[in-house]
């Protein structure tokens, strides 16, 4: 049985950079390409990245690659490949298609005889993948490009910022992955202070407790791979023991002026198992604690935060005067401090005032966000028109 696979660490458009860094924490020499990272790794390999990566949407084994220009050609090869090393005939698959460049161009039929060629393996058809996701699917990509076809599988069954914590949201809610990258690009360490005074449903401040208990992102999935022939149960069992050595734990503050968010914040906080890290205020962020009365915050921290934008809370609502008074406020913790912000408008990012550089882009919910990144006690100056 073939243990071993060429893979693919996917991650969102410009969080590349991060991603390579995090699978080079797990001893990955991976090759960092456009939408993430390329690697080779056994099934032990693979349990790890599923269960640990935390800026990763998903792992994917590549299956096969070959060229390709017929229907009838793709079936046949297809049928070929050893479908019960990887698929369980007890999970439903999904198979989904992408086209350009091939003379195979209609997804649809790519996508039926893929699954034509999985039913003669099997001598039936698998069980057909449900649109509530509650069963676990085995999620089949077949990819053309240039008369190439590559057949990918995904390691886990759901998509790795998807934790499952957040089962209560509030107004734009922040995925998984983007707030841990903005921690990452923060380089913010176990034993750091965080503050986040626009925390939503928590996202942001429940990742930095994750970081900080030494916790892995997966905790709360299925095991990666189980949905699959190619789990294997011991190896799992020795990559769920696995533990990360923290120093003492810091405090965690995170606030937000909208009662019902906090209250949403707190029992994702409570799924997520990092409740009693995380102090939650219901105030407006001037009235932080820390933002309120800075004498009471720790001498140094990072004040991290996806500040309220106009494309999705709401128009009309002229939020400079907001931005200028968060960059005041901020300032006045002290040089101790560093500052990350997901910047939606850079006009918004400038009127803080703080000196503010540009760690990465990407997109969120349609929209071009930016990480932008400070420490207090510079120079104050506006960011670039880049940023």
């Amino acid at each position: 049985m073939q243990r071993s696979f060429p893979a693919f660490a996917a991650c969102l458009p410009g969080l590349e950079p991060l991603l390579h860094r995090e699978l080079a924490g797990l001893g990955v020499a991976g090759t960092q390409l456009q939408g993430g990272v390329a690697f080779h790794a056994e099934v032990p390999l693979l349990l790890r990245c599923g269960h640990w990566l935390g800026t990763a949407s998903h792992v994917l084994l590549r299956l096969a690659e070959f060229p390709c220009r017929a229907l009838g050609e793709l079936e046949r090869k297809a049928a070929g490949l050893p479908w019960e090393q990887w698929l369980r005939p007890d999970v439903a698959l999904q198979v989904r298609a992408t086209t350009r460049k091939s003379r195979v161009y209609h997804t649809g039929a790519v996508e039926e005889r893929v699954g034509n060629a999985v039913a003669r393996a099997f001598g039936r058809a698998l069980p057909v993948a449900r649109q509530d996701g509650e069963l676990p699917t085995a999620n089949l990509a077949v990819r053309f490009h240039a008369d190439v076809c590559t057949i990918s599988l995904d390691a886990t069954s759901t998509p790795l910022h998807r934790r499952g914590y957040r089962l209560a949201g509030a107004k734009a809610p922040l995925r998984e992955d983007l707030a841990h990258a903005l921690l990452l690009a923060a380089q913010y360490q176990p034993g750091e202070a965080l503050c986040d005074p626009f925390c939503g449903s928590g996202t942001i401040a429940i990742e930095a407790a994750g970081l900080l208990l030494g916790l892995p992102p997966g905790r709360l999935r299925p095991p990666p791979l189980q949905h699959l022939a190619l789990f294997d149960a011991s190896a799992w069992r020795s990559v769920a023991a696995e533990r990360r050595t923290v120093p003492p734990p810091a405090p965690i503050a995170a606030s937000d002026r909208d009662a019902g968010a906090v209250a949403a914040a707190r029992a994702n906080a409570e799924r997520a198992g990092v409740a009693t890290a995380i102090t939650f205020t219901t105030a407006a962020f001037t009235a932080q604690p820390w933002l309120a009365e800075p004498g009471t915050a720790p001498k140094s921290g990072l004040l991290a935060c996806n500040p309220p934008f106009g494309h999705r809370i709401g128009k009309g609502q002229d939020l400079r005067p907001l931005y200028q008074t968060l960059g005041n406020r901020t300032a006045e913790l002290g040089p101790g401090w560093r500052v990350a912000l997901l910047a939606h408008d850079p006009r918004l990012a400038r009127r803080t005032g703080l000196r503010l550089s540009v760690q990465c882009s990407t997109r969120h919910g349609g929209l071009p966000v930016t990480v932008l990144l400070g420490q207090l006690g510079t120079d104050t100056a506006t960011p670039s028109d880049g940023a």
